[in-house]
């Protein structure tokens, strides 16, 4: 009875493997496949599953910069590469020195501003949208960096908090005492104590605000729309207009584009496991 059980949970767990992958690379790979068919086969009325002809022009195409495409892909990446990284330099920092006081030191006010912290990750981002366009014309921020990325931080800085809150909070306190006893300052216990046993949800936090910032679309598209700081994500959308619809060119942007964070995520997805796992076990 027991061997039957375990076949039968071996058979629904292979079947429930196969979904998720169908689902999750299905995507991807029937992106691929049109990135690699010509134009005219797309067209086509006689459309199969693979090409006939696969050809690899839309890719040279996106990575020449002699090419009007590749010149606005390239300018897209890179926009989005600032954007991210000058979001993780400023907002990380903001988020360490706002999670630890309301995990470590007890003070009137703390759960208020945790709820609250909670309540912002509730707003969509099309509430938003108008008031933000409105502040940015006001103080001239349209098509900036700065704009940019104050949005980018605040949107994902809550949750980002939250995640290092959990974690401090699992810290033994012996250790600051300790440190304490040897004469440290607070600040210097954090740094030198604390950061250096919490680095799994540092590098977790850094790659969850990495990613949301790279694949933002809504916000860039009405408060950066343009080429000085289009993000890639708005670049790829406008290889579609109302007269033309190159679907090659802009499956193989979508292919180009998941490369740099998928590669990031790979290399550090130890640590977002352990990051966002370690509070929940150790608690």
């Amino acid at each position: 009875m027991k061997v039957y059980r375990k076949a039968i949970f071996f058979i629904f767990y292979i079947i429930a493997v196969i979904v998720f992958i169908f689902f999750t690379l299905g995507p991807i790979a029937w992106s691929f496949v049109l990135s690699i068919t010509p134009q005219s086969e797309i067209g086509s009325s006689t459309t199969k599953l693979l090409p006939e002809e696969p050809t690899l022009k839309n890719y040279e195409k996106l990575i020449s910069k002699g090419s009007q495409e590749g010149s606005l892909f390239l300018n897209g990446m890179k926009n989005s590469l600032i954007a991210a990284v000058l979001a993780l330099i400023i907002g990380m920092p903001i988020a360490i020195l706002a999670a630890y006081p309301m995990s470590r030191i007890p003070f009137k006010g703390s759960v208020v501003i945790r709820n609250i912290l909670l309540f912002t990750m509730a707003i969509p981002v099309f509430a938003t949208v108008i008031p933000l366009y409105k502040i940015f014309i006001d103080l001239n921020l349209m098509d900036s960096y700065i704009g940019l990325v104050l949005v980018y931080i605040t949107s994902f800085l809550p949750m980002s908090v939250w995640l290092l809150i959990g974690y401090f909070s699992t810290i033994p306190k012996e250790l600051e005492e300790a440190a304490y006893v040897d004469g440290c300052s607070r600040f210097y216990t954090m740094v030198k104590v604390i950061l250096p046993v919490c680095y799994p949800i540092v590098f977790a936090a850094s790659l969850i605000m990495f990613l949301n910032t790279w694949n933002q679309f809504q916000i860039p598209l009405i408060l950066a729309p343009g080429r000085s700081t289009k993000p890639i994500a708005v670049v790829i959308s406008e290889f579609v207009t109302k007269s033309t619809m190159d679907i090659g060119l802009m499956n193989a942007g979508g292919i180009l584009a998941i490369i740099p964070p998928a590669i990031i995520a790979i290399i550090f997805r130890r640590f977002l496991v352990s990051g966002i796992v370690g509070g929940a076990v150790k608690g």
